[in-house]
């Protein structure tokens, strides 16, 4: 199903390829991955990032946003600090990445790192949960440097 949406260059209108059924059962079967044994996250990723490809080609944002927000859960639910930041990297960083979705990426990391006023930073127990939240920090901000429509989430 394709509907014309959006303009291109060249004055021709974007093809926008819906994915959403494909989306909703390629993210179930990545959350039985993981649920089924964390050492499958990172079939599940990959799995989810050819997705995120399909969507991203094909113009389909709400997926885009949803597989990109999966992916960033399926790491923190397996507690795979390292997977999260180079996911979060990785998708932050893909080349012509939609703009919502890089906002989505943000957003759904920076509540892990604030408390909900947004100026606060979350209590750690540990050192080594302080050295992982860290991390995080400096990675969003380097998502966030000189993007203008994430200017809200840097300050």
């Amino acid at each position: 199903m394709t509907s014309r949406q959006g303009a291109a260059s060249g004055g021709q209108l974007e093809d926008r390829v819906d994915l959403s059924a494909e989306t909703d059962s390629k993210l179930l079967q990545a959350q039985q991955l993981v649920e089924a044994s964390t050492d499958n996250l990172h079939e599940a990723l990959a799995l989810l990032t050819a997705l995120e490809k399909r969507c991203r080609v094909g113009n389909d944002t709400t997926s885009l946003v949803k597989v990109c927000e999966a992916s960033l859960q399926l790491c923190k639910d397996a507690s795979n600090d390292k997977a999260l930041v180079a996911t979060l990297k990785n998708l932050s960083t893909c080349c012509s990445q939609k703009s919502k979705a890089v906002s989505a990426l943000v957003h759904k990391a920076i509540t892990w790192v604030l408390e909900g006023d947004g100026y606060s930073p979350l209590d750690v127990a540990t050192d080594a949960q302080r050295v992982i939240r860290e991390r995080l920090v400096v990675t969003l901000r380097d998502i966030t440097d000189g993007k203008i429509f994430l200017e809200a989430e840097r300050a």
